[in-house]
């Protein structure tokens, strides 16, 4: 479009935009000229054309958009397969012998402690007794490692009060309890010890001030624990002597364990 039908649409528009002007009083009517005007004729084309560019560029627009609309790849849908003779193949069952069985999987539950149970002994059985700081302790012979006297300890960085130390005899360490430190938590006297009895086949030994000799015990003569409650050293009471009998396998443990007679590691 030219500037000079750019120009004649203006004026176009400005003129329906206008309000009419007044007419002035009415003449008689004369014959219409049969002739048109000429730049309304040229505004009037000027529309035209510019409407049917109008038009032209919707075309243009519409068909160029409807190929990229079509480029576009389709969404993606389930592949088409070409229907082909199907070929079934005999599904392969292994065969179980008559005679395999098959083991279930069972899990294994493994314990923190073994159930404390208390000494087994025969009807009348040998046991020793001995003292330390006044107060007496047995143990059956089927219990008792051996009796040793006391020598040079060797005392070791980072073990409890009652550790007294490691004691070397015939080519054994043996890990020597200061029983009174043990016994009674809290006690802090230096004590004299004369011997050392070892328990059962462990390294560990209880250290003592007098021996005082075996006996022949009946189990009548023993009140037995039933539970472990809070001593389980405690396998029960000598009931004439009135001394403690001491559970050798359940000491061992809290000995290992680094507990004194309460269970409390110090």
């Amino acid at each position: 479009m030219n500037q000079r039908q750019f120009a004649a649409l203006d004026d176009y528009f400005d003129a329906l935009l206008e309000d009419p002007a007044p007419q002035p009083a009415a003449e008689p009517e004369r014959p219409a000229v049969a002739y048109a005007d000429p730049e309304e004729e040229e505004r009037r084309r000027a529309l035209e054309s510019l409407l049917a560019t109008v038009a032209e560029l919707k075309e243009e627009e519409a068909a160029a958009v409807e190929p990229e609309v079509m480029a576009r790849p389709a969404p993606l849908a389930e592949p088409v397969i070409k229907a082909t003779p199907k070929v079934s193949t005999p599904e392969v069952v292994p065969e179980i012998q008559a005679d395999t069985q098959v083991e279930p999987q069972v899990e294994t539950q493994v314990s923190a402690e073994p159930a404390w149970r208390n000494m087994d002994t025969e009807p009348r059985f040998q046991a020793l007794f001995f003292e330390v700081a006044g107060m007496t302790f047995a143990v059956p012979l089927t219990h008792l490692g051996g009796i040793y006297q006391i020598s040079k300890l060797t005392s070791l960085f980072g073990k409890p009060a009652w550790f007294a130390g490691i004691m070397t005899e015939r080519e054994r360490q043996l890990s020597v309890v200061d029983t009174a430190r043990w016994a009674m938590p809290g006690h802090t006297q230096d004590e004299e010890y004369q011997y050392v009895v070892t328990l059962g086949e462990s390294h560990w030994g209880l250290s003592c001030h007098q021996l005082k000799g075996t006996a022949q015990l009946t189990r009548e003569q023993v009140k037995w624990r039933t539970t472990p409650g809070s001593r389980p050293w405690l396998a029960g009471m000598v009931k004439e002597k009135m001394c403690a009998l001491l559970h050798v396998d359940a000491l061992i443990a809290l000995l290992e364990q680094g507990k004194n007679i309460d269970g409390q590691r110090v």
